[in-house]
């Protein structure tokens, strides 16, 4: 499959489950769309059946989850299908969806993955369009930041530390491909039992349970299966903000660093590095026409 190339799915895909936060049964199905159409959301439950692209223009909410939307209408707990669109190079999809919340499913993007993977990826007649960093960049929320510098490739690495003995301090780095990308799929969402109820309260987590989530005391996992990685945790951290990052409308092409990150602080970075996209982003849409110009350049240089 040509990386240049966008992709969308080769078949219609269906996914039914509870959703996290509302604990409702909802049911998606991903349908293949055309170039340059990017991922977009379809309520079919709603009058009109509103749709809503999944750009960081439309993020309503980072409470927990990320959510989008515009007036009454809102999609939340998107992060995880995001990141599996992501991972997989799909650029383009139609969801459509008959509630107001992604299906949680096992709390990773594993299972949306496989399904994904089963239906197959189309390659499409258009050049990606690539976001290449060209100068560094750091955002700061207190003792949380994410940094992006210019690199060849899309590179993450993460660090996260929780006062949870079960969780503490842990790092994970990779470069962003289909095969490493499934190194974290399967990483699930986790929460602290002593959130719970306050969780609950607010109307939050009330499909979540020791099937959808990773639940932990300050001592130990709670859930009798264990840890899918000794670093889940971070893995899963990882996860978020693949999916979370891909609301930029195309792939960053960069080295991608935080520390203690979460959904708030992704959106508040990808609106700030949106204002100066000018002064710190090249729009690419052959990434192989340009390392080749920058391959020749270089030798232009050491010859001169």
């Amino acid at each position: 499959m040509t990386s240049n190339n966008q992709h969308t799915v080769a078949r219609r895909v269906e996914v039914s489950g509870v959703a996290l936060h509302s604990g409702k049964v909802v049911r998606i199905e991903i349908l293949p769309s055309a170039i340059n159409s990017g991922i977009v959301f379809k309520r079919v439950d709603l009058p009109g059946t509103p749709s809503v692209p999944a750009h960081l223009s439309n993020i309503l909410s980072t409470d927990l989850n990320t959510t989008i939307g515009h007036g009454e209408v809102k999609i939340s707990t998107i992060e995880h299908l995001m990141a599996a669109f992501a991972g997989l190079g799909i650029d383009n999809a139609l969801v459509k969806i008959d509630g107001p919340e992604v299906p949680v499913m096992d709390g990773s993007a594993h299972p949306f993955v496989t399904r994904i993977l089963a239906a197959g990826i189309s390659t499409q007649d258009a050049q990606r369009r690539y976001f290449v960093v060209r100068q560094a960049f750091e955002f700061k929320m207190g003792d949380k930041w994410i940094k992006i510098e210019p690199a060849e490739v899309t590179s993450f690495a993460m660090e996260i530390d929780f006062t949870s003995k079960a969780i503490g301090r842990q790092s994970f780095s990779f470069n962003l491909d289909r095969d490493s990308f499934l190194e974290i799929a399967g990483s699930r969402t986790f929460c602290h039992e002593n959130d719970i109820s306050a969780m609950r309260k607010a109307g939050l987590a009330i499909g979540g349970s020791l099937e959808n989530a990773i639940v932990v005391s300050d001592d130990e996992v709670l859930n009798p299966e264990g840890l899918r990685f000794d670093n889940e945790f971070v893995r899963h951290k990882l996860l978020d903000c693949v999916g979370d990052l891909s609301l930029l409308g195309g792939p960053l092409v960069g080295k991608i660093t935080a520390s203690k990150s979460g959904h708030g602080l992704h959106a508040a970075f990808m609106k700030a590095l949106w204002v100066r996209r000018q002064e710190l982003l090249t729009t690419v849409e052959d990434m192989g026409v340009r390392r080749a110009k920058d391959s020749l350049s270089n030798i232009a240089g050491a010859i001169a």
